[in-house]
């Protein structure tokens, strides 16, 4: 929460401000470890309102600037306090430099790095959990390095998979909206000149013109019942959705294999900085969007604290077939954080050879849709005319 505050400091001088604090007691607790003493405190409604509308986290390009210029700061022997006040004037990002003065603030008040970064609350689970292993171990700069690595790796793939996906998305709208513009405004212009029987082809022709004239508010409907009743379905249901998806042939593999691959880079991270790995596995499993896999991760935790061992978690089908030998080869050598790279950097690999493969289909695929689209509206049109025109030659 959002606190307005009122506190006297030593001197005796008052000091306005805002802070948020789980509670006042906990306000009261933060102001006294800068020496000052809070005297009034309520609740900044129109604060919390802002706050509520601004980003909850950072974008992944800001974390890359953000870890690169701690890792070279703190290699180059730079305190822990300039390092971020360097930072926070680097990085033109607004929230940003909000959250590095928030940050700074909390260290001088006495909170770990950690600690501090947390309660900015725009950092991912991800980054607190090796951020607390680099302050146990004293080896920060390289937990910062090998996030920024991290994050560079996980932004080239998105960047890989946004390309694959933008031209065919753009096409569909494109197409979309020209067939939309046809039935709304070409096809009712031509009924006039259309028999009172017209052909079958016609006859779709139409009635798909008039379900776009007068029934266009279905579609935004429909949508967002669509997102409602997502919203509203249990976990399981979601999960056997997903897997659906993962089976398609083509896209399903390569949607499998880029979230497989950040799981399992994200578990190399934070192994290789020293978490343990039910700590790890707990922290990634926070992160995983998809359902599917999340259910299965869990699975695996829950094999784990029974006694069995990490690599027989994942003789699942579901997981690609040779997880399962690789992770056990990195159990008997002693360095799973290692293998589950090479098996992260496998995974992308394969991704990005699909992604090859379907950018190469895609445009074939788009021409024959938007070129049977328009065959169906060009027989639509043309076929009553053209039958018309030979009832007058005879």
């Amino acid at each position: 929460m959002l606190y307005v505050y009122q506190a006297i400091g030593k001197s005796g001088r008052y000091v306005k401000g805002s802070a948020a604090a789980a509670s006042i007691s906990m306000l009261r607790a933060d102001l006294a470890r800068s020496g000052l003493a809070l005297v009034d405190a309520r609740l900044d409604f129109a604060g919390a309102i802002l706050a509520a509308l601004k980003p909850r986290s950072l974008p992944r390009g800001v974390l890359i600037d953000m870890f690169g210029y701690l890792r070279g700061l703190l290699g180059m022997g730079i305190d822990m306090m300039t390092a971020w006040s360097s930072v926070g004037e680097a990085i033109p990002n607004r929230l940003a430099k909000e959250t590095v003065s928030l940050v700074m603030h909390s260290i001088q008040q006495g909170h770990t790095l950690t600690d501090a970064m947390e309660r900015a609350k725009v950092f991912p689970l991800l980054v607190l959990g090796n951020v607390r292993a680099g302050e146990q171990s004293g080896t920060l700069e390289k937990v910062f390095e090998a996030l920024e690595i991290h994050y560079r790796e996980e932004q080239a793939l998105s960047q890989q998979v946004w390309k694959a996906t933008l031209y065919p998305l753009i096409s569909v709208v494109i197409l979309f909206f020209i067939g939309v513009g046809l039935l709304a405004g070409v096809v009712p212009q031509l009924k006039e000149i259309f028999p009172a029987n017209p052909p079958l082809p016609t006859k779709i022709l139409l009635f798909l013109s008039d379900g776009v004239v007068d029934f266009w508010w279905t579609v935004p409907g429909l949508i967002g019942g669509a997102v409602f009743a997502w919203w509203r379905l249990p976990v399981n249901f979601k999960t056997r959705v997903w897997e659906v998806f993962y089976r398609v042939p083509l896209v399903g593999p390569v949607l499998k294999n880029v979230a497989l691959c950040n799981v399992f880079q994200n578990l190399s991270l934070m192994l290789s900085a020293g978490v343990s790995l039910t700590m790890a596995l707990d922290t990634v499993i926070g992160t995983v969007t998809s359902r599917a896999i999340r259910t299965r991760l869990e699975s695996v935790l829950g094999s784990i604290q029974r006694g069995g061992t990490f690599s027989d978690g994942f003789c699942d089908p579901f997981f690609p077939s040779v997880t399962a030998g690789v992770l056990k080869q990195g159990e008997m050598m002693g360095s799973l954080d290692s293998y589950l790279r090479r098996l992260s950097n496998f995974l992308r690999d394969r991704a990005q050879a699909r992604l090859h493969t379907l950018a190469t289909l895609i445009e074939p695929l788009l021409l024959l849709v938007g070129g049977g689209m328009l065959l169906r509206l060009a027989v639509g049109i043309f076929l009553p005319i053209y039958g018309q025109m030979r009832n007058i030659g005879r």
